[in-house]
């Protein structure tokens, strides 16, 4: 990793980006329990995070922004926007304004995506192609950092200050992103813009269509849908593992979270390492498969056991999601990154939000132990696809250069198209 921290532009946004990952998690959580204060209604504090993932699911929408503005600048006014009406939130002072955190929550989720697919399109200028997949895994690994962290700050803001507190917080980390970014010294050039001619629909679809007509991506997007919706049972089967096979407290599942984002950090560092090595498509072939190997202990009614499935989870699942979205970026032309990510993230998420809607339907239907023997076999069907795909494997890597070259000139050349 000390390549990528001898990058001054680099080491700029890693610092704006960190800030604000810990400011956005500390508020998402927080937020929740706010509106329970405020309401005394737990199905009123899930509908936060509801509005936020509705929002996140028109990254194709935003997408089409991001190929379509000077990058830096959209993510630059995205965040002073944001900043701007999470400040509106301090004149929420009862239950007759939730309504106002639901928008706001729904907004937050539009700009996340903007800016974390601005972000994608702009890692071209800000590294060569070879440190891709160290930045992601870094990026993974402080993702997992802050699930450790931002709990406690967000909580301890919101119990010791109030929401109005934790709104001006949040919003004075989107200011240290945007100086940070202002500070950056790269070229943001303006967008071709000869897809004007084409309606919205029409280059929306243009991301879909790259991600699905690339077997490469196509292979990889599957197998992580399959992934997540797998995972997404787990919103609900986690506590039923908790309550039903270990016995222990709901509040326990936390325990269970913490470990993984544990495993997850170590995982995130490790990745760019084996993706060097076996490329990105066997190294999600692999994850997958020992994700699916260890999630079949969580129903195993011993706690050591576990925590032990968890850890393994964790450390597996975060080199298949730094493997794919190597792959995304690196082959992608630049100018479909903003929509070929926001196809990717609105699959991914989709996905997610299917398998959690399954697993609350089969909760209460099935004994967990059906459910959890389920998500093993989803896992492995994803892991098989990809092991079976000769586009999977091959170890491709960014030379010098920043050219995308294999390294077993013998076999085919990969599918899809390279990034230069």
């Amino acid at each position: 990793m000390r390549e990528l921290f001898r990058i001054r532009n680099l080491r700029i946004c890693i610092l704006g980006n960190t800030v604000t990952m810990i400011g956005d998690n500390a508020f998402w959580l927080a937020a929740s329990i706010w509106v329970k204060e405020l309401t005394g209604s737990t199905a009123q504090a899930g509908v936060v995070i509801l509005c936020l993932t509705l929002g996140t699911m028109l990254s194709p929408v935003t997408g089409v922004l991001v190929d379509r503005f000077r990058r830096r600048r959209l993510l630059m006014f995205t965040e002073v926007a944001t900043a701007l009406l999470i400040l509106s939130l301090v004149t929420v002072d009862g239950p007759g304004q939730v309504w106002l955190i639901y928008v706001m929550m729904f907004l937050y989720g539009i700009s996340s995506a903007l800016t974390s697919g601005a972000f994608v399109a702009l890692r071209e200028q800000l590294m060569p192609a070879e440190l891709v997949s160290k930045a992601i895994g870094l990026s993974q690994a402080l993702n997992q950092a802050a699930r450790l962290i931002t709990p406690g700050i967000g909580l301890g803001v919101l119990a010791a200050w109030g929401g109005h507190t934790l709104a001006v917080a949040d919003a004075a980390t989107f200011g240290v992103s945007v100086l940070c970014w202002s500070l950056v010294r790269i070229d943001d050039p303006k967008p071709v813009r000869g897809a004007d001619r084409e309606s919205w629909s029409q280059q929306v679809v243009v991301g879909f269509r790259y991600l699905l007509t690339t077997p490469l991506l196509r292979h990889l997007s599957l197998a992580l849908a399959l992934a997540f919706f797998a995972m997404g049972f787990y919103e609900t089967l986690g506590i039923a593992v908790v309550t039903v096979g270990l016995g222990r407290p709901a509040t326990w599942v936390g325990t269970l979270v913490t470990v993984m984002s544990l495993t997850g950090l170590i995982g995130g560092l490790l990745a760019p390492a084996l993706i060097k090595r076996a490329g990105p498509g066997r190294t999600a072939a692999v994850g997958l498969g020992l994700c699916a190997v260890a999630a079949g202990f969580v129903a195993v009614p011993n706690s050591a056991v576990v925590i032990a499935a968890a850890a393994t989870v964790g450390l597996c699942l975060a080199p298949v999601v730094v493997s794919s979205m190597t792959a995304f970026q690196l082959y992608t032309p630049n100018e479909l990154l903003g929509r070929v990510t926001g196809a990717a993230s609105f699959i991914m998420t989709g996905m997610q939000g299917v398998g959690i809607f399954v697993g609350v339907m089969l909760i209460d239907v099935l004994p967990y132990q059906d459910l959890v023997y389920l998500s093993v076999c989803i896992l492995i069907v994803g892991s098989l696809y990809l092991a079976t795909r000769p586009e999977q494997r091959r170890r491709v890597l960014p030379n010098q250069a920043g050219v995308l070259e294999d390294e077993e000139p013998k076999s085919e050349e990969p599918t899809g198209t390279a990034k230069r």
